[in-house]
């Protein structure tokens, strides 16, 4: 792609220029000369001559120089054609900032494979469509119909949306500089995956943040994220993703489908990929500026300095919520403190200097605390009282700022008293925030990228050399017959056919052949219904347990009545009879679930009846690491239950790790797999005692 040519052209050609002033147009034209670009830019509109004094050229093939960038600002319909020109011209990028493609419907749809065709064919890299365009600060380019022009800085930012661009720019215009914004628009060529890889390689960038409504290719995203991580100089990539209660997620037919919902997978796909997830725009606001105004921390230890005891209280329990850790100052620490605070302060954490502190005892206090090797980042809350001197405190703060690497995030809890004390510390990029719970927000973010930084690489798990052609043929069947659910039979020697352990299990057509399979098990069974038309087999009296072998066949009969009493058009494929098991267990639910686009997520948790009560589960995408396996189950609530606690036995984890790794190599194997439920795996301190208890597998349709 040509994306040194899109974002630092030498010429620029605007096609749809117009003379209408407020037109999208005219303001990108004006934008284009009024902010110091020194390219070449020629207007293309064949109902005028000039434009801004400039010679307006009918068609581009008019224009006698070479050009770079072709900016397209016509009707949908002929941009096929303008595109073509362009393209004929030997114009090697453009900007489409028309609408009316994809966004509409199949019609404008098949457009915009009519557009990126013809990028394709003449090698033209294309931005949008239907974008706002993009500002590139250093050379004065605002090739957009932004209204602003922000700062030259280093964060790199892209958005799906224009108007939220447009609205960070403007939110942020005293906080944050950017060494780009891109609208991105539909995508058609250019999309998160691809600036993302482009912008990491810029040296004047170093941090990188995006908004998205949604993404393609998670694995792709995944290695991207990983690899910008692990450079010798860390660039952190912040993003906004919205749609976190999509009212339209379609129904599940298992577990696993209705726990990974469209924002769980999202957040698991960031974690995944060592990317940091805003919650909102404020927050989006408050990541961006503490990543690009400080250094990364060497660990979560934090330190607080207050002049308000209830503030810093609340900045406290934000900070542990957050998984910071508030330092205990070493004892060297604590008697400097003593010998520079009133009687009434506390050398302890948090370091209350006194509501009549002034901006001296505030230098003198950050001064003793920075220098403790106990702590990595420091909070300084300051509080409008009478004697608060507000500017000399902000511009203690930038002091300290400057003599150490540490990062400091100011809280200023007021406003109309702080005017002057803001700008202070914003000239001086300093981070501020308004309240402590978001100041202990960003300090965690910073914190999860330094702990992220420490990772060694990752280990693949050691192939299990599964029966692989068993569980294709079982699949292929399925196929051909065109059945997307799979019987629970089909579904327990997959698994099986992966190393996954069940118990003794028979399929059964009768009271007879219920009562001999039980007879040979010798102990207590279970009877469940085989039929491909019910999920939930519990819901319609499809299981019968702790029935003794002598009873197997009444067993048998009655599991056949009370299912057709419930479901009577259901198509019954007889029962398994399986050995009961043994009491004890821990019960797990592992499972898999396809999202179109971006993969298959796997998931694992506290299953049995817990599932739907606690949710209690974690997710990543395949294929997994052993450490991404690991990290799963360290995100689960239960895990000092699976670890052993409180003199309980715990289970063997080794042995669990393993198999989510055997999962992972399934959804690997087969991508057909739309979703699978392992629920309840029941988990044993010995490895050998583990079994599956049930298992639903289902194929795309």
């Amino acid at each position: 792609m040509h994306l040194d040519t899109l974002f630092s052209p030498q010429s620029i050609a605007v096609i749809g220029a117009s003379t209408k002033a407020g037109s999208v147009g005219y303001t990108l034209t004006e934008n284009l000369l009024k902010n110091g670009y020194r390219g070449k830019v020629y207007p293309v509109n064949p109902k005028t001559d000039r434009l801004f004094d400039l010679p307006c050229y009918k068609r581009v093939a008019d224009i006698p120089e070479a050009v770079d960038l072709a900016i397209i600002i016509v009707p949908a319909d002929i941009v096929p054609a303008v595109l073509r020109e362009a393209g004929e011209k030997n114009i090697r990028a453009a900007i489409i900032i028309s609408s009316g493609f994809k966004e509409t419907g199949a019609t404008g749809k098949a457009l915009e494979e009519t557009v990126l065709t013809i990028a394709q064919e003449f090698d033209i890299t294309l931005l949008g469509p239907n974008c706002l365009g993009f500002l590139h600060p250093k050379i004065g380019l605002n090739a957009s119909f932004a209204k602003h022009l922000p700062h030259d800085g280093s964060i790199a930012f892209f958005s799906q949306s224009g108007a939220l661009s447009t609205a960070l720019i403007d939110l942020s215009v005293d906080t944050l500089d950017f060494s780009h914004f891109v609208s991105i628009g539909n995508k058609t060529m250019i999309g998160e995956n691809e600036l993302l890889r482009y912008f990491a390689k810029d040296e004047n960038v170093k941090t990188l943040g995006f908004y998205t409504e949604g993404l393609t290719d998670g694995n792709t995203l995944i290695k991207i994220g990983r690899e910008i991580l692990a450079r010798a100089e860390a660039k952190p990539i912040i993003v906004l993703k919205s749609g976190t209660t999509t009212a339209g997620e379609s129904a599940s037919g298992s577990h696993t489908g209705a726990l990974a919902g469209n924002d769980a997978t999202y957040s698991a796909l960031f974690k995944q990929a060592r990317i940091v997830r805003a919650a909102n725009l404020e927050q989006l606001t408050h990541f961006l500026t503490a990543f690009s105004h400080n250094s990364l921390p060497e660990n979560n230890r934090l330190a607080i300095v207050t002049n308000a005891g209830g503030l810093g209280v609340l900045a406290t329990d934000a900070a542990v919520t957050n998984g910071l850790r508030v330092a205990t100052l070493s004892q060297e620490t604590q008697e400097k403190l003593t010998t520079i605070l009133p009687k009434a302060g506390s050398a302890l954490n948090p370091i209350d200097v006194l509501g009549d502190a002034l901006a001296d005892r505030y230098r003198a206090a950050m001064e003793i605390v920075v220098a403790d090797d106990q702590i990595d980042m420091l909070l300084v809350i300051v509080t409008p009282q009478t004697m608060t001197q507000a500017k000399e405190t902000a511009e203690a703060i930038v002091s300290i700022k400057q003599h150490t690497p540490k990062p400091i995030i100011a809280v200023f809890a007021g406003k109309v008293s702080f005017q002057d004390g803001l700008a202070a510390l914003q000239k001086n990029a300093i981070t501020t925030v308004t309240y402590p719970e978001a100041a202990a927000e960003a300090l965690a973010a910073l914190a999860q990228v330094a702990n992220w930084r420490k990772e060694t690489s990752p280990t693949p798990f050691s192939p299990e050399n599964p029966d692989h052609e068993k569980a294709a043929t079982i699949i292929q069947a399925a196929k051909n017959a065109g059945r997307a659910a799979l019987t629970e039979k089909e579904a327990s020697e997959i698994l099986i056919a992966y190393g996954f352990p069940f118990f003794a299990t028979s399929l059964v057509n009768n009271k007879e052949e219920a009562a001999s399979v039980a007879e040979k098990i010798d102990k207590k069974v279970a009877l469940k219904i085989v039929s491909p038309d019910i999920i939930h087999k519990s819901d319609v009296g499809g299981v019968i347990l702790n029935v003794e072998p002598k009873d197997a066949g009444e067993a048998y009969e009655k599991l056949m009545a009370q299912v057709k009493e419930h479901v009577p058009k259901a198509r019954l494929l007889g029962a398994l009879v399986v050995e009961m098991a043994e009491e004890g267990g821990q019960e797990i639910i592992l499972g898999l679930k396809k999202e179109p686009g971006l993969g298959t997520v796997v998931l694992a948790g506290l299953g049995g009846i817990f599932v739907e009560t606690f949710k209690d589960t974690a997710l990543r995408f395949a294929p997994l690491t052993r450490e991404d396996a690991e990290e799963m189950l360290h995100e689960l609530k239960a895990f000092p239950l699976l670890q052993g606690t409180r003199g309980q036995h715990g289970i063997h984890l080794e042995t669990l790790i393993t198999m989510i790794g055997r999962l992972s190599q399934l959804a690997e194997d087969f991508p057909e797999i739309a979703e699978l439920d392992l629920n309840p795996l029941l988990s044993f301190p010995k490895a050998e005692n583990f079994r599956v208890l049930d298992a639903r597998i289902r194929l795309e349709k």
